[in-house]
């Protein structure tokens, strides 16, 4: 009987690429066959480590490694029929992406509830800490934290909600060349800045990240998708440089940017 798969007589699928990971898949994207995910620097590895061992059990601070990074992306399928027929199936192992250690424990496919996994953050993953907004008077900021929640739900009137920050922020108006046809328009803009900081040391700014950048609002669509059915860009924002004026930064998006 074939097996329930697109490609039943590839075994092996070799990528020349860096992998992070090493985990078991029950069945591979729609084929029945149990699938290997690792790489030809791991699997070298793990047929020497028994010799490495024997000479000292120092080698075994070489497993994190054997665990998570290697070169020359391998999927080896096994000759097992599971009789399964899934994008997702349950997987056994280690992975690490998006700064997170994947820790893979099972679970189903996607037809039989997901995957299951346990994840931890590294030291170095950033959160989110504060987004401000600079304010009518060029000097005052309203800060958005986690304990103090933009409102959505207020009237223009009530301090700290969306329409509120809206009607109260600084903002410049002036006209701006879209270079894809020459034509004019006007770029209404406006100052934010966004804090993130590693998630083990929120408690510090030393090693903060910050980006103050302009919010550009365009009163026509700009760019070569303008008038089709995707749609121009009516906003962006763009990265302030230090002691460059929003102004200046708009200059620079006009000149350097291309829609």
């Amino acid at each position: 009987m074939a097996y329930l798969t697109e490609n039943p007589e590839r075994w092996v699928s070799f990528y020349p690429k860096f992998r992070t990971g090493f985990y078991i898949e029950k069945a591979g994207y729609f084929d029945e066959r149990p699938q290997v995910n690792t790489s030809i620097t791991q699997l070298i590895i793990f047929i020497a480590l028994p010799f490495l061992l024997f000479q000292s059990v120092w080698f075994l601070l070489l497993l994190p490694f054997i665990l998570l990074f290697g070169w020359g992306t391998l999927y080896i399928n096994l000759p097992i029929k599971t009789g399964i027929e899934d994008c997702d199936s349950a997987a056994w192992g280690f992975n690490y992406h998006d700064n997170k250690l994947w820790i893979y424990i099972g679970g189903a496919g996607n037809f039989e509830g997901g995957r299951k996994w346990k994840t931890f953050e590294m030291p170095w993953s950033l959160t989110w800490i504060r987004t401000s907004v600079l304010m009518k008077d060029g000097y005052d900021w309203f800060h958005e934290t986690k304990d103090n929640r933009k409102d959505w739900s207020g009237d223009e009137n009530t301090i700290g909600s969306s329409s509120w920050i809206e009607k109260n922020k600084w903002k410049e108006t002036h006209p701006f060349t879209d270079k894809f046809d020459n034509t004019i328009v006007n770029a209404t803009i406006s100052v934010e800045e966004r804090e993130w900081r590693p998630i083990w040391f929120k408690w510090t700014k030393l090693f903060a990240k910050i980006s103050k950048d302009i919010d550009v609002q365009f009163d026509n669509e700009v760019g070569k998708r303008k008038g089709s059915w995707k749609g121009g860009t009516v906003g962006c924002g763009y990265n302030l440089l230090p002691n460059e004026t929003p102004f200046e930064c708009l200059k620079r998006m006009e000149r350097d940017r291309t829609f």
